[in-house]
């Protein structure tokens, strides 16, 4: 039976059954690299919202190369964020449900050294919360069977195991004008580095708002919680993320991957499930649809358009990238429109 797909481009969007049939379909050469680094979207543990052990397991399988995962501890504060995790601001005792409530969020802003975390043993806790997430989620076991190293963001960069930053500007800036936010080329992990020039495959997940695979890549900022680099309003959001992507791409060969094979979020007023922001959300099972390609400006727009989200405000991070990696073709939103249709949809 043939796989149906269709290709704009240098993106594909495919409907697969299994990791074979995605195999035949990661065709490209970047994909054979000895090392291949996977960056998957783990920002929440909300259902299906993040890249579960069941779609991992289905990438590894599609693939020959040794693997290296990576991400930072986001998606393990989250996780305390639900249990409420207490710590002191300016002499009273808050936890991280007070991030959400508003005024942590300003905060956080105002405030964006985590000396004090560290020093207070909270660093400590997401360690043990970021083995304890691998385990919960079937990770742990994934690994071992796949022989998959992994490589914490959050912990390289706090215990200081990074990359020379003067290098990491010297390679970003034979390939693009100099980032505006300098202290990220201080937050590439050395392991990471050394590894420079495999392929790097940002492996985002479709969700019920918007977030793709250039977006991704935000998420290799070291920060367990970022509303520093969100700025106020999201005004420096657009900013950061071409900026960690301008670095990400002067290390590595990236390609993108954004999927919705096993259980996608669609919002619904009388959901289910509720995420952290509150919205409601029902989970689709099988869609078992996939967008790939090395052009992330092209993929991301595409999927932005086709999922119905416009590009201004939280997507203006797409626009502000095509001055740096080049422009994403119109008429190709047009006509993935029409030849995916409603793949996407329940």
């Amino acid at each position: 039976m043939s796989i149906p797909y269709h290709k704009f481009g240098q993106i594909t969007i495919a409907k697969v059954r299994n990791s074979d049939e995605l195999k035949q379909l990661l065709i490209d050469p970047w994909l054979e690299s000895e090392t291949i680094i996977i960056k998957p979207n783990w920002v929440s543990t909300d259902p299906a919202h993040f890249i579960d052990s069941k779609t991992l397991r289905t990438i590894l399988e599609a693939l020959d190369s040794h693997i290296v995962v990576t991400e930072s501890s986001t998606h393990v504060v989250n996780e305390l964020l639900k249990e409420g995790m207490s710590f002191d601001v300016e002499d009273k005792e808050v936890n991280l449900k007070w991030i959400m409530d508003g005024g942590g969020w300003n905060w956080f802003i105002e405030n964006p050294d985590w000396d004090w975390f560290k020093k207070g043993g909270y660093w400590d806790q997401i360690k043990k919360e970021d083995k304890a997430f691998l385990g919960r989620y079937g990770f742990t076991d994934l690994f071992k069977e796949f022989n998959v190293s992994y490589i914490c963001v959050t912990d390289e960069v706090w215990s200081g195991r990074i990359a020379d930053p003067t290098e990491v500007k010297r390679i970003v800036e034979t390939h693009f004008k100099p980032v505006q936010i300098n202290k990220l080329y201080s937050m590439i992990p050395k392991g990471l580095y050394d590894l420079r020039g495999s392929t790097f495959i940002s492996l985002a997940k479709l969700k019920n708002f918007n977030t793709f695979t250039l977006k991704n890549l935000f998420g290799m900022i070291p920060d367990p919680w970022r509303p520093w680099w969100h700025g106020p309003e999201n005004s420096m959001l657009a900013k950061s993320i071409v900026d960690i992507n301008k670095i990400y791409h002067s290390l590595f060969n990236i390609y993108g991957i954004c999927e919705a094979l096993n259980n996608t979020a669609a919002l619904h007023p009388e959901g289910k499930f509720e995420d952290m922001f509150k919205r409601k959300y029902n989970i689709i099972e099988g869609l078992g649809v996939v967008a790939f390609g090395r052009d992330l400006v092209s993929l991301d727009a595409i999927l932005c358009n086709l999922a119905g989200f416009d590009f201004k405000g939280f997507n203006a991070y797409i626009n502000r990238a095509e001055e740096e990696f080049g422009a994403y073709d119109r008429e190709v939103l047009k006509e993935s429109k029409l030849k995916v249709g409603n793949w996407f949809s329940p």
